[in-house]
C-alpha cells in the first residue's frame, strides 16, 4: 500500500521570516474573504447559518498548521476579510459577534487538537482522527453554537435552537470537509506532486474524473433515470462507496478527505439548484438531510483511510525497521574482526550502503582537530550530482552544533529555520551550502572525536524520533571501529617508540610481567647478561628473571637475594622503586626496578654500570677528606696558643713537682710522704698533658671514615676543652647546655669534632669583629621528635646579612679577608654525608645561630 502520507510530512517553520509571515497572513485573509462569500452563496433563506461555513474551518485549519506564539496574527489578518464579506449582507453588530464566535471555534479546536494529540496535523492513525473529529468537528462547534445563536437571535429574531441546529450541523460538516483537505494541501501537495511517479499522478487523475462524473450523474443528473434499474437504491451511496473507498485506500487519509470534499462540493452545488436524491422533500428538511448524509458518509470514510493507512504504516515500518536491523547486523559483523589498516575502506563502503538504503544526497564522517576548533572529513560519500560540502568546518561557522556535539547531543533539523535562535550563524552556514535538511550525531569515544552527518541537499525530509535512535546504533559502530583503529594505529607507533628507546638507552633494560618472568629486552641486555658472574646471565626472553636471582642466592652470589626481595616488593606493589648499587670485581653497578604502569601490572629493571662514577666519587670523597684535613690542621695552627697554654699548664706542674720531690730527697733524713704526693700531682699532670696530646692526635688523624655509635656531648665536651684556653684568650665566655638524655647517633667521631670545632671558631671569630665586651658562646643539645640530636651554636656578633643565610655554605664565599670559604662548605658536606641538614638564622637579639641535625640508628636510610 502507498498513500499519500508516505512521502513523510514537513511541519511549519517555527522561526519563518517576516516577509513569509506576512504572505501567509494575507493568504489566510483571502482565503477567508473567498470562504465568507461561498458561505453566503450556500445559504437557504431566510435563515442566517448557511449549508457550509468555510471561513470557521479555514481558521482551523491555520491555527493547526501554524505555531500558537502567531494565532492573534493570523487572526488578526482575518478580520479585514471578514468585515468586508459580511458588513454588506449583515448589520455590524452581529458581524463583529460572528467574528468573535468564528475565532472562538477555531481557537477551541485548534487547543482542543493540540492539547489531545500528538500530530495536530496529520490524520494517518485513528487516534489522530478521532481527537480530530471529536475536538474540532464535534466539540468546538458545539460550544462555539451556543454563542452564535444567542447572537442571531439577539439581533436578528431567529428561532434560538435552529439557528443552534443549523450552525452545529453546518459547521460540522464544514469541518469534516474542508480542515483535512486545507491541511493535507498544505503539508503534503507540494511535495507529492514533485516526489510521486507518473503512474501516481495519472491514477489520481483518472480517480478524480470517475468521482465527479459518478457525483454530477448521481447528485446533478436526472436522478429519476436510474429508476430503469432494477431495486436501485434510493441514495447515490452505493455508486460513490467505490471510489471514496479507492480513494482513502490508495491514497490514505489525505486522498480521502480531498474525495470526500469534491463530493461535499458537487453535493451541494446540486441540492442549491433542486437537483440530488432530496429534491423531494421540503427544503428546510432535503438541507439537513444532505448534511446528515454527508457527515454520517465522512466519518467512517476518515477513519476506515486512517486505521488502513496505520495499518499500512506500521507493516511499512516494521518492514523497514527489519531491514535496517538487517543492515545493521550486517554493519556491525564487517567490523568485528577487521584489521585496523583495513576500516578506513570498508567504512567508505559502508556509507555507500547507507546513504542508498536512507535515500540521502550525502554523509560525512568529521574528525575533530587536536585544539577541537576544527571539523575535517575524514570519510565520506555522495550521491552522483549532489552538491559538495566543504572539506573544512571551523568552530566560527557551526557554533552552535558544535557545542552540541561536545555535549553529545545530536543536531536534527528538518530546514535550517527548525534550528533555534541561539544558531544563527549555524542556519547560514547551512543555506550557504546548500544542506536543506540534516541530521548530525556525535562519535564518542573516550570523549567526543567527531561526526557523522546525514545530509539531504536536493529535498527535505523529516526525521523521526525512531529513525535517529537507530542512526545512533550506526554511528556507536563507526566509533567504535574508529577507536579501534586509533588504538591499534596508536599501539603500533607506541611498540615502534618502545622498541627505538629501548635501543637507544645505554643502560640494560628488561620489562617484567606481573609473575616477573622477562617480556622484552633491549640489545645491551644481552650484552649485560653474558658478564662473568652475572646471577642473571640466564635471564632471557620468556625466562624468569626472580627465579635467576632465587637461584644465584642459593649459590652464594652476593646482592642476589636482596635484588629478589626488592623486585619482589615492586611487583606486588608494597614499594614504589627499588635501587641497588653493588660491586662484582672490580666493576661497580647500578640496579633499579619500578613499577609498569598497566593494569595488570609487572616491573621495569634496569641495571647500568657505574664503575666510572664510583671512582669519581671515590677520588671526590679523598679530595674532601684531603680538604678537611688541611682545614683541621690549619685551625690547630690558629689555636696554637690556646694549646700551648694547655700544655704549658701541666708541663710546668710536673716541673716544679720535679724539682720540690728532689729537695725533698735530698733532706736528711728525706720526706718520703711529701715526696709520694709528689709523684702523684707529676701523674696527674702527666695524665692531663696526654688527653691534650690524645684530642689533637684524633683531630689531626688522616684515615678512612669509621661510622661508630657516638655520645655526642662527649664529642663537645672534648672540642669545648680544646678551644677553652682560645676562648679565655678571645675574651668568649663558652657555656655548655647539654640535654643528658640525648640518644646515640652512628657518626664519624673526628668528622664530627671538626664541625663543632668550625661552628665554634666561626662563632668566636664573628664576636672578635663587634668589639662588644660581653661575648657569650653557647653550645646546646637536645633530642628531636623524630629520636634524632639537635645542636645548636649561638653567638653575639653581628649576626649574617639578609640573603646570605644560604650563602654561606657555599665553597669559596666568605666574610673574612683573609678568608677562604671553605670551612661551612665542609661542615655542610660533613653534615649531609650524616644524613643530616645544618642551616643558619639571625637571633632576635643579635648574633647568629647555627643548627645541625643528625638521625638516630632507626632514621638512617637502607
Amino acid at each position: 500500500m502507498e498513500g499519500l502520507s508516505g512521502i513523510g510530512y514537513h511541519t511549519p517553520a517555527m522561526k519563518a521570516p517576516a516577509v513569509r509571515i506576512a504572505a501567509t497572513a494575507l493568504l489566510v485573509a483571502g482565503a477567508y474573504y473567498v470562504g465568507a462569500n461561498i458561505g453566503f452563496i450556500l445559504r437557504f433563506p431566510p435563515a442566517t447559518p448557511s449549508v457550509m461555513w468555510p471561513p470557521n474551518a479555514i481558521l482551523t485549519a491555520t491555527l493547526l498548521l501554524a505555531s500558537p506564539r502567531r494565532w492573534w496574527i493570523y487572526l488578526l489578518a482575518a478580520f479585514p476579510a471578514h468585515l468586508a464579506a459580511e458588513l454588506g449582507a449583515l448589520p455590524a453588530s452581529l458581524v463583529l459577534a460572528l467574528f468573535v464566535t468564528n475565532c472562538s471555534e477555531a481557537l477551541l479546536a485548534a487547543v482542543g487538537v493540540r492539547w489531545f494529540s500528538d500530530a495536530p496535523t496529520r490524520f494517518d492513525t485513528l487516534r489522530r482522527v478521532t481527537v480530530f473529529i471529536v475536538a474540532a468537528v464535534l466539540l468546538a462547534p458545539f460550544l462555539s453554537s451556543f454563542l452564535d445563536a444567542a447572537a442571531v437571535t439577539a439581533l436578528q429574531g431567529e428561532p434560538y435552537w435552529v439557528v443552534w441546529r443549523t450552525r452545529f450541523v453546518s459547521n460540522v460538516l464544514t469541518g469534516l470537509a474542508l480542515v483535512p483537505a486545507i491541511v493535507t494541501l498544505v503539508t503534503l501537495g507540494g511535495g507529492w506532486i514533485r516526489q510521486a511517479p507518473w503512474r501516481r499522478h495519472a491514477e489520481a487523475a483518472v480517480l478524480a474524473l470517475a468521482l465527479i462524473t459518478v457525483g454530477i450523474v448521481n447528485f446533478a443528473g436526472p436522478f429519476e433515470g436510474l429508476g430503469a434499474i432494477p431495486g436501485a437504491p434510493v441514495t447515490p451511496l452505493a455508486f460513490l462507496l467505490p471510489f471514496l473507498l479507492w480513494a482513502g485506500v490508495r491514497f490514505g487519509p489525505g486522498g480521502a478527505s480531498l474525495a470526500f470534499l469534491g463530493t461535499a462540493l458537487i453535493a451541494i452545488w446540486a441540492a442549491t439548484h433542486a437537483r440530488g436524491p432530496f429534491i423531494d422533500l421540503p427544503l428546510a428538511e432535503s438541507v439537513v438531510a444532505l448534511q446528515l448524509f454527508l457527515t454520517i458518509v465522512a466519518v467512517p470514510l476518515l477513519c476506515l483511510a486512517a486505521l488502513i493507512e496505520e495499518r499500512g504504516r506500521a507493516q511499512e515500518a516494521l518492514r523497514e525497521r527489519l531491514s535496517f536491523e538487517e543492515l545493521l547486523a550486517r554493519l556491525s559483523r564487517a567490523f568485528v574482526h577487521l584489521p585496523g589498516h583495513a576500516i578506513d575502506g570498508a567504512i567508505e563502503t559502508w556509507l555507500q550502503r547507507l546513504g542508498q538504503f536512507l535515500g540521502l544526497d550525502r554523509i560525512t564522517i568529521r574528525r575533530f582537530s587536536a585544539d577541537g576548533q576544527t571539523l575535517a572529513v575524514s570519510h565520506s560519500w555522495a550521491a552522483p550530482q549532489s552538491q559538495p560540502v566543504p572539506l573544512i568546518v571551523a568552530r566560527r561557522d557551526l557554533p552552535w552544533a558544535v557545542r552540541r556535539l561536545h555535549e553529545e547531543q545530536p543536531v536534527v533539523f528538518t530546514r535550517p529555520d527548525d534550528l533555534p535562535d541561539d544558531s544563527v550563524l549555524d542556519r547560514a552556514w547551512f543555506r550557504r551550502t546548500g544542506i536543506r535538511s540534516g541530521l548530525i550525531l556525535p562519535l564518542v569515544g573516550r570523549r567526543v572525536f567527531g561526526s557523522l552527518a546525514f545530509f539531504a541537499i536536493a529535498a527535505e525530509r523529516a526525521w523521526p524520533e525512531e529513525l535517529v535512535q537507530r542512526l545512533r546504533l550506526v554511528a556507536e559502530v563507526f566509533a567504535s571501529s574508529l577507536a579501534r583503529q586509533e588504538a591499534e594505529d596508536a599501539l603500533r607507533a607506541s611498540e615502534v617508540m618502545k622498541s627505538a628507546i629501548l635501543s637507544s638507552l645505554s643502560s640494560s633494560v628488561a620489562v617484567l610481567d606481573f609473575e616477573g618472568r622477562v617480556i622484552a629486552v633491549n640489545e645491551n641486555w644481552t650484552r649485560f647478561a653474558c658478564r662473568p658472574g652475572a646471577w642473571d646471565a640466564h635471564a632471557g626472553l620468556g625466562i624468569s628473571y626472580l627465579e635467576a636471582c632465587r637461584l644465584a642466592a642459593r649459590e652464594g652470589v652476593a646482592h642476589a637475594a636482596e635484588a629478589l626481595e626488592g623486585i619482589n616488593a615492586v611487583l606486588d606493589r608494597s614499594r614504589p622503586i627499588f635501587v641497588l648499587e653493588y660491586g662484582q670485581g672490580d666493576r661497580w653497578f647500578a640496579m633499579s626496578a619500578v613499577p609498569l604502569d598497566r593494569p595488570e601490572g609487572g616491573a621495569v629493571v634496569s641495571c647500568t654500570d657505574v664503575t666510572e662514577r664510583k671512582r669519581i666519587e671515590l677520588d671526590a670523597q679523598r679530595s674532601r677528606q684531603e680538604l678537611a684535613h688541611f682545614t683541621r690542621v690549619s685551625t690547630m695552627g690558629e689555636l696554637t696558643a690556646s694549646l700551648a697554654h694547655e700544655l704549658n699548664q701541666p708541663l710546668t706542674g710536673i716541673l716544679a713537682n720535679a724539682q720540690a720531690a728532689r729537695r725533698y730527697l735530698d733532706a736528711s733524713p728525706p720526706d718520703l710522704g711529701e715526696v709520694q704526693e709528689i709523684l702523684g700531682d707529676i701523674i696527674e699532670d702527666d695524665k692531663r698533658a696526654a688527653e691534650v696530646i690524645q684530642r689533637l692526635r684524633d683531630l689531626l688523624r688522616k684515615g678512612e671514615s669509621q661510622q661508630i655509635p657516638l655520645d655526642l656531648n662527649a664529642v663537645v665536651r672534648d672540642v669545648a676543652k680544646l678551644v677553652s684556653s682560645d676562648a679565655v684568650i678571645r675574651n668568649v665566655t663558652l657555656t655548655l647546655a647539654l640535654d643528658p638524655d640525648l640518644p646515640v647517633v652512628n657518626g664519624d667521631r673526628v668528622q664530627l669534632q671538626q664541625v663543632i670545632l668550625n661552628l665554634l671558631i666561626n662563632g668566636m671569630e664573628a664576636m672578635a669583629e663587634s668589639g662588644g665586651d660581653e661575648r657569650p658562646l653557647v653550645v646546646r643539645t637536645e633530642c628531636t621528635e623524630a629520636k634524632g640530636v639537635h645542636v645548636f651554636v649561638q653567638d653575639a656578633g653581628p649576626g649574617l646579612r639578609s640573603g646570605t643565610q644560604e650563602l654561606v655554605f657555599e665553597p669559596f664565599y666568605t666574610t673574612k679577608a683573609a678568608g677562604m670559604g671553605m670551612g661551612l662548605a665542609i661542615v655542610r658536606s660533613i653534615i649531609e654525608a650524616h644524613e643530616g641538614a645544618i642551616w643558619a638564622v639571625n637571633n632576635p637579639t643579635g648574633g647568629a645561630t647555627f643548627h645541625f641535625t643528625l638521625p638516630g640508628p632507626g632514621e638512617r636510610t637502607a
